[in-house]
């Protein structure tokens, strides 16, 4: 009996010693804070589709749309803006004295652009005020379209020559 008495004393020892020694092996904790940021930037982007007249019948009034997409940051104020045209002229044609023209190797063809789909405003439709103004919007994310109208008037196709005739107008985005 006095061997097993030991016995059990020395594994009571020695398990107190293996939960005293698992205590002590623990590491201590600490925190701290990691900071996150980021800077989202004002950016916009913009886009146009071809203004396509197709083909154009003498004396035949030809109208066609096109779509001006832009896209900025949330938030951000911006002013669409429709330029002349590379063919631009400021007197001649019918109507307004401020004319777009696409023109062919030798000859023009004048055509107007608007704003509504009933083409009563007129873009750019005077010389002095080259009020060439889409919209004035605040971006939200995502694409915003501005749809213009346009059209070749009959009186302006009657005598016009066969042939290829084209224009290039910038679209500015000012933010």
């Amino acid at each position: 009996m006095k061997f097993n008495l030991n016995h059990r004393a020395v594994l009571a020892i020695l398990g107190l010693f293996v939960l005293g020694s698992a205590a002590s092996v623990q590491a201590e904790t600490n925190t701290g804070n990691m900071t996150v940021t980021a800077n989202v930037e004002t950016a916009c982007t913009i886009s146009a589709s071809p203004m396509a007249f197709g083909t154009v019948i003498p004396g035949i009034t030809k109208e066609t749309t096109a779509t001006v997409t832009a896209n900025c940051t949330n938030g951000t104020p911006y002013t669409l803006d429709l330029g002349d045209g590379l063919n631009h002229i400021t007197t001649g044609g019918t109507g307004a004295e401020y004319r777009r023209q696409m023109a062919s190797t030798t000859f023009r063809l004048p055509y107007v652009v608007y704003i509504d789909a009933t083409r009563a405003t007129e873009i750019g439709a005077t010389a002095v005020a080259l009020n060439n103004l889409l919209t004035t919007t605040v971006g939200n994310g995502e694409n915003q379209d501005v749809m213009i109208y346009g059209r070749i008037k009959a009186a302006e196709t009657a005598t016009q020559e066969p042939g290829t005739y084209a224009d290039t107008v910038i679209v500015t985005i000012s933010y």
